[in-house]
């Protein structure tokens, strides 16, 4: 087993960690499930769900027919303070899914995905940490 396979292989529900598109677009997400050949997770700011390959850490979504493929880059645990924070977000994020679900003509207030600093604070620790701490 490689270092990245051990490393994937640490990944429980709960943890947050980041992943990389293709295309360098960047997922900061949650695990909601872990199997023993996959990690199901959430993107904490757009709620789509991946289903990565838990000895690569791939995922491939697709969009329309075209499939992008999503790598786990990190797994480093985040600072208390900002885990608690993205996890907010999430939290923030997933209730406006919900109510979109329940009635589907339902939109969000003006204003209420404003970022507080704190959230603005979060998203850039994310960024440089996540980049600083690869797998």
């Amino acid at each position: 087993m490689t270092d990245r396979e051990r490393a994937l292989r640490k990944i429980a529900v709960g943890d947050i960690f980041h992943a990389e598109g293709q295309t360098g677009s960047s997922r900061t997400c949650i695990t909601i499930v872990v199997r023993d050949t996959s990690i199901v997770a959430r993107d904490i700011s757009i709620q789509a769900i991946y289903e990565f390959d838990r000895r690569s850490g791939v995922a491939v979504r697709f969009f329309g027919t075209t499939p992008y493929r999503y790598t786990i880059d990190s797994i480093a645990p985040l600072p208390d303070d900002i885990r608690d924070i993205v996890r907010g977000l999430d939290k923030k994020y997933r209730e406006g899914e919900y109510r979109r679900a329940e009635d589907p003509q339902w939109e969000r207030p003006a204003g209420e995905l404003a970022l507080t600093e704190d959230q603005i604070r979060a998203y850039l620790f994310c960024a440089d940490f996540y980049r600083a701490n690869r797998i």
